[in-house]
């Protein structure tokens, strides 16, 4: 038995046409909200606080001569 989709595709031709400015303006305004929602939502992600600020190793510390007093 054969499937009723691959005779469709054999007897109609499919061609592309071009489109007009109004036609291309949804895909264009989608393109523009999700550019933008992605720029936010990667800006608040590298400016978010670590939870658990890192030390510095000693070694990077001032050595406790150097130090001002408080």
């Amino acid at each position: 038995m054969r499937d009723k989709r691959s005779d469709v595709w054999d007897t109609e031709y499919v061609y592309r046409r071009h489109l007009q400015r109004m036609e291309l303006l949804p895909a264009v305004g989608v393109g523009a909200a999700v550019g933008a929602l992605a720029f936010y939502v990667m800006r608040i992600v590298l400016q978010r606080t670590p939870l658990r600020p890192e030390r510095r190793p000693r070694v990077a510390r001032l050595p406790e001569a150097r130090r001002e007093p408080r």
